[in-house]
């Protein structure tokens, strides 16, 4: 039996809302993804998705 890490499964309406509040709290992408247990890709790509302008990040 195959175990999923977090970054196979789909996000989260209360993900989407975690990383939203890390942002906001001036946290790098690195550092979200570590505490999300996501690729910074993986955030990258949902920040890009979620339409969180580039100036609101890093």
């Amino acid at each position: 039996m195959k175990l999923h890490a977090p970054s196979d499964t789909a996000w989260t309406s209360r993900q989407d809302e975690e990383l939203r509040r890390q942002l906001a709290a001036g946290r790098s992408i690195n550092e979200v993804a570590l505490r999300l247990k996501r690729s910074p890709l993986a955030i990258r790509t949902r920040v890009k998705k979620l339409g969180i302008r580039e100036g609101q990040i890093d």
